[in-house]
C-alpha cells in the first residue's frame, strides 16, 4: 500500500535490510556506485542458495543449520585485534567448533588480519570472499566493506552502506546466527567502541544458545562490552585469557547434557541414566521458581521449558536436571537468572515485514473507513517485551492518518510481565541497528539520533501505555480494535492458546482484527473468527458468536498436576440476589461501582488494578488505581459523567 506524508510526497512502505541494499539507511538516495539499481542485492550468494539479507533477517523461521558442532561468533572493534590473537592462540588446533571473526574495518584500506590472526593459531584462517560452507576448526574473517550472515550451515556475504552499516555488522550476524544455529550458537563480544552486538545476543540468547562478554577492565575499549552487559542477556563476562578454556568447557558439557522427553520435535534429547529423577526434578524446579518469584511456567510448553533449563545447565556446567535442581537449591541468585530465560523474548521494529504490509495494506484503512473520525482507535500488543512491535503498529496507523488527515484519538496498549522489558520500552531508546529493521522515511519520521542509538519521537512515546500485565492471570484491555500478539501462543500449551484466543475475541469489538505469529493460528477457534489473511496469519472477530468472559483456569500441561481431592460440598439453594452476585463472581470482567467524582462505593475482583498506601486510607479512584492505569481511568471517568 502506498501511504502519503504530510507533505504530500508519495512513498510506499518498503522493508528492508541495510544489508540488502548499497545505500545508507537514513538517506534516501544511494550511496554506492551509480550503476547499482535501486533495491538490488548486494548478496554474493550462489543461485537457489542463499537468500538476501532483508529476507533472511524478516524470517525467523529460516532453517536451521545441520551442522553439529557450534559456531562462535566473534565480534570486536577498537583494540578487538589484540583479543582476538590472545583468543585463538589459546585455542587448540582442532576444537571442535567453527570461528566466524566479525570487525570494524576501514572500507579504505586492505584488510590483513586474517594474516595477522593466522599467526596466532594452527586452525586455517579463511578470509571470506564467497558463500562459503562452515567447517569445523576453521576460523572464517569478515572482509571491509562486507556485512557476513549465515543461513543453513553457510556464510555469505552482502556489501554494506558506505558509513553507517559498518557499525551494525556484528548485529546483523548475531541475528542470523541464532536463526540458523540455534543453541549451537555462540556469541562473544570483544573490546571496541559503541553498542553494536547488544540487540543480536539477544536473540542467540532466546534461540538456546551462549553468550559470552569480554571483562570491560580487560578490554582495551570498553563500550561494546558494557553495553552488552547492560542488556542483561550476558551469560558470561570473562577476561579473553580464560575464554579459551571456557569454550571448550563449554562444548564438553553440551554434549554430556541429558534431558527427559519434551514430548515434541525439536530438541535433542540423550536417554537420562534416571527418568524418574529427572521428571521429579523438574517438577521441583517449576515449584522453586514459581515459590520464589510468584510466576508460574506449568502451562509452558514442555519442550519450551526444558529448552530454557537446557541453557541454564550449559552456562553453569550441569549435566542433568537432579544436579540443577541441587544448584538451584543452594543458590538462590540463580532464580532469577532462570526467570530471565523463561521470559525473555525477541523482537525488533516490523518483524517479519511482509506480514506488516498486509496490515499496513488490508486492516489500517479498514479501520478507519469504518470508525467514526472522532471515534478512538484502540490497539492491544500483550507480550509486547521491550515495545518494537507497539511502536511499529502506531507508525503505521500515523502514516495512514496523515495521508488522510485525521485527527482521531489513539491508544496502544502494551503489555508484559517482563518489568525491565516494559521499562525499556516505555523510554523508547534503542540501538543503532534498528536501522536495519525500520524503513528510512518511518526512521527520519519517528525516530531521532540520540548518542549511539536512536529515540522513539515523543508522538509515538505518548501514543503507548505501557503497563505490567500476565496475559494468563490478569483480565485484558476491551473494547479493542486490533490485538497484536506475534510469537508468545507458541510457547504455550494448546489448551491455554485456545483460553487466550476465546480471551481475544471477547476483548475485541465485533470485526477487530487479531495478529498472530507467522507460526500461530486461530483454527482452535474457528467459529469466533474469520481468516482474513492466511499467510500472514491476520484474523477478523466475528460478531454472531456471543463471548462470555471468565478469567481463564489454565491447565498445567506437560507437567504432571493432580488437583487435591476434596469431600463433595452440600447443596447449597441461593436466592436470586446471591445468585446474581455469584455470576457476577464468576464471569463478569474485574469492576468497580464509582461515584462521577471517584469515590469508589463497591468493587468486584479489581484488587490487582488498586494499591492502597499506609496512612489514613481514601476511596478515590484516582489515587488508588495502579499509575499506569490512571491516565485512561480519569478519560473514562470523564467520558462517562
Amino acid at each position: 500500500m502506498a501511504a502519503f506524508g504530510r507533505t504530500g510526497v508519495l512513498y510506499s512502505l518498503r522493508f528492508f535490510s541495510a544489508a540488502d541494499r548499497n545505500m545508507d539507511p537514513t538517506s534516501a538516495e544511494p550511496t554506492g556506485a551509480e550503476d547499482a539499481p535501486a533495491g538490488s542485492t548486494s548478496l554474493n550468494e550462489a543461485p537457489g542458495q542463499q537468500p538476501s539479507a532483508a529476507k533472511q533477517l524478516a524470517n525467523p523461521m529460516a532453517p536451521s543449520s545441520g551442522l553439529s558442532f557450534p559456531v562462535v561468533g566473534l565480534g570486536a572493534s577498537a583494540g578487538g585485534l589484540g583479543a582476538l590473537s590472545r583468543l585463538l592462540e589459546a585455542l587448540p588446533a582442532t576444537p571442535g567448533m567453527a570461528f566466524v571473526v566479525v570487525m570494524h574495518l576501514s572500507p579504505k584500506h586492505e584488510s590483513s588480519v586474517a594474516e595477522i590472526l593466522q599467526k596466532s593459531t594452527r586452525m586455517d584462517v579463511v578470509r571470506l570472499t564467497k558463500a562459503t560452507a562452515i567447517e569445523r576448526n576453521t576460523v572464517y574473517v569478515l572482509p571491509p566493506t562486507h556485512s557476513v550472515l549465515m543461513y543453513d550451515g553457510h556464510l555469505a556475504l552482502g556489501e554494506m552502506g558506505k558509513d553507517r552499516g559498518r557499525h551494525i555488522v556484528i548485529d546483523l550476524f548475531f541475528r542470523t546466527l541464532a536463526q540458523a544455529h540455534k543453541e549451537r550458537a555462540v556469541a562473544v563480544v570483544l573490546s571496541g567502541t559503541g553498542a553494536d552486538g547488544s540487540v543480536g545476543i539477544a536473540e542467540v540468547k532466546e534461540q538456546g544458545g551462549i553468550v559470552i562478554a569480554q571483562t570491560p577492565e580487560d578490554a582495551e575499549f570498553d563500550g561494546m562490552p558494557c553495553s552488552a552487559i547492560a542488556t542483561g542477556k550476558v551469560d558470561i563476562v570473562l577476561p579473553v585469557n580464560e575464554m579459551a578454556q571456557r569454550l571448550l568447557d563449554l562444548w564438553t558439557n553440551a554434549q554430556k547434557i541429558e534431558l527427559p522427553d519434551p514430548g515434541e520435535a525439536g530438541l535433542p534429547v540423550l536417554p537420562p541414566t534416571s527418568p524418574e529423577a529427572a521428571e521429579k526434578s523438574l517438577r521441583e524446579i517449576m515449584l522453586i521458581l514459581q515459590a520464589r518469584t510468584g510466576h508460574d511456567f506449568r502451562h509452558y510448553k514442555r519442550a519450551t521449558v526444558l529448552r530454557r533449563i537446557e541453557r541454564r545447565l550449559q552456562v553453569n556446567s550441569l549435566a542433568h536436571l537432579p544436579a540443577y535442581q541441587r544448584y538451584l537449591d543452594t543458590h538462590p541468585d540463580e532464580t532469577a537468572l532462570l526467570l530471565g530465560d523463561m521470559l525473555i523474548g525477541v523482537t525488533n521494529f516490523f518483524r517479519d515485514r511482509e506480514a506488516f504490509e498486509a496490515i499496513e495494506r488490508t486492516v489500517i484503512p479498514d479501520l478507519f473507513a469504518e470508525h467514526l473520525r472522532d471515534e478512538q482507535l484502540r490497539v492491544w500488543v500483550p507480550g509486547c517485551s521491550s515495545g518494537e512491535e507497539a511502536y511499529s503498529l502506531l507508525m503505521l496507523i500515523h502514516q495512514e492518518m496523515a495521508g488522510t488527515q485525521d485527527t482521531r484519538p489513539v491508544q496502544v496498549f502494551a503489555s508484559d510481565i517482563d518489568e525491565h522489558a516494559i521499562a525499556t520500552g516505555r523510554e523508547g531508546k534503542y540501538p543503532e541497528s534498528v536501522v536495519t529493521d525500520i524503513p528510512p522515511a518511518l526512521l527520519r519520521r519517528f525516530m531521532a539520533k540520540e548518542g549511539s542509538g536512536y529515540r522513539v519521537s515523543k508522538l509515538l512515546r505518548d501514543g503507548v501505555l505501557f503497563a505490567q500485565h500476565n496475559i494468563l492471570r490478569d483480565p485484558p484491555f476491551s473494547r479493542l480494535d486490533i490485538i497484536s500478539c506475534r510469537n508468545l501462543l507458541i510457547y504455550l500449551d494448546r489448551e491455554v492458546q485456545k483460553d487466550i484466543l476465546q480471551m481475544f475475541h471477547f476483548a475485541l469489538r465485533p470485526g477487530g482484527y487479531l495478529f498472530l505469529g507467522s507460526s500461530e493460528t486461530a483454527d482452535a477457534t474457528s467459529r469466533m473468527f474469520t481468516v482474513v489473511d492466511k499467510k500472514h496469519r491476520i484474523y477478523r472477530a466475528n460478531s454472531t458468536v456471543r463471548a462470555v468472559r471468565a478469567l481463564p483456569r489454565f491447565p498445567l500441561g506437560g507437567i504432571e498436576h493432580r488437583p487435591a481431592e476434596v469431600a463433595p460440598a452440600a447443596k447449597v439453594v441461593l436466592g436470586i440476589g446471591e445468585l446474581h452476585q455469584q455470576l457476577l463472581e464468576d464471569y463478569a470482567p474485574p469492576s468497580l461501582i464509582v461515584r462521577p467524582d471517584g469515590e469508589i462505593l463497591h468493587s468486584s475482583r479489581a484488587e490487582h488494578f488498586l494499591r492502597f498506601a499506609a496512612g489514613v486510607p481514601t476511596q478515590l479512584l484516582s489515587a488508588v488505581a495502579l499509575p499506569e492505569l490512571r491516565p485512561v481511568l480519569r478519560t473514562t471517568l470523564f467520558q462517562a459523567t
